[in-house]
């Protein structure tokens, strides 16, 4: 089997918002497509965290809608492609000691695989009424605000182009071949921009141990 192998680097979103901008990161306001079909709702399994710890946080994306549709498998991996982005802000300044770093993942397409392969793989039917969710978890290496006491707003911005016939990876095989096959599906894929809710969380500072000098 052949394969094209692309790597991708993946930085802090920190790191991403001072260097690109709002446009980049950030500034929830500025939607470009939006749609009501579907509701994000994030829900951490705890809201009080110790500086240096991870933030695992509960996703559920549930079909608001009138009709059954599809959706990407994926929800949020901090080295890979994924739709959610996570977002903490209205916080205090950065710690000095807080520290963002950046990961590269490998992402491999295969040329030869078949739509029906792909669909599988990467996406998932919603019915109307039903949700699909996971607990992620949110590294204080990719978030310097969880290593920075204080209260944070955690929200995030759910994003999909909603073409069932593309690869995540770099494709450069896409043909009218791939498309035709989907639009005879009984439903569409969602496409589109949608906000979560807002949770506020509370970063506190690590107890000293005893022997540890004040």
């Amino acid at each position: 089997m052949i394969r094209t192998k692309y790597v991708i680097l993946f930085l802090a979103p920190s790191i991403l918002r001072a260097a690109s901008g709002p446009y980049a990161f950030g500034n929830l306001g500025n939607q470009t497509e939006t749609s009501e079909q579907i509701e994000i709702r994030l829900t951490p399994t705890r809201k009080t965290i110790r500086d240096g710890e991870a933030l695992e946080v509960r996703v559920e994306i549930q079909n608001i809608g009138k009709t059954e549709l599809f959706i990407e498998k994926s929800i949020y991996q901090p080295c890979m492609y994924s739709p959610l982005s996570f977002y903490l802000d209205n916080g205090p300044p950065l710690s000095p000691q807080a520290r963002a770093g950046g990961c590269a993942g490998d992402c491999l397409d295969d040329p030869k695989e078949t739509i029906t392969n792909r669909l599988a793989k990467h996406w998932i039917a919603l019915p109307v009424g039903h949700f699909y969710g996971a607990v992620v978890r949110l590294d204080p290496g990719f978030f310097p605000e969880l290593q920075t006491s204080g209260h944070w707003d955690l929200r995030g911005r759910y994003r999909s182009g909603g073409d069932l016939s593309s690869s995540f990876c770099v494709n450069l095989n896409h043909s009218t071949a791939d498309i035709e096959p989907t639009e005879k599906l009984p439903y569409r894929a969602w496409k589109g921009e949608e906000d979560t809710n807002t949770v506020r969380i509370e970063v506190v500072r690590q107890r000293k141990k005893p022997d540890e000098k004040q």
